[in-house]
């Protein structure tokens, strides 16, 4: 996997995005997200260190990562930035669905940001 993981990626992504659409509470993605780093293993020995991904501990390792990716795609020769393109794009999708699912279960209500009125 290691020098074709782009390539390999597009066909693969359906497959791993359709798992986190299905996923239905935050454990459900956070189980999705850890099952992709040890499928794709391989590829995290061809990535720069500031690359490897976190232990997924927390909900918020996945937006953390996804925006660590993005701002390091561009840093490196183009299959490397292509493979953490890639990357990147996998995680920045588990974590919108993750603030889906655990806004679907909160029971909060919040006005819009953009409403300044008290």
């Amino acid at each position: 996997m290691s020098q074709d993981f782009a390539a390999r990626f597009r066909i693969e992504k359906p497959v791993w995005l359709a798992r986190i659409a299905r996923a239905e509470s935050g454990s459900d993605v956070m189980d999705v997200v850890r099952e992709f780093v040890r499928t794709h293993e391989t590829v995290w020995s061809t990535l720069p260190i500031d690359c490897q991904p976190p232990p997924f501990t927390a909900a918020d390792d996945i937006s953390r990562y996804a925006f660590a990716l993005y701002q390091k795609e561009l840093r490196y020769e183009e299959r490397v930035g292509l493979d953490v393109l890639a990357l990147a794009s996998f995680f920045s999708e588990a974590a919108h669905r993750l603030a889906l699912v655990m806004a679907a279960k909160s029971n909060v209500t919040l006005r819009p940001f953009f409403d300044r009125q008290s």
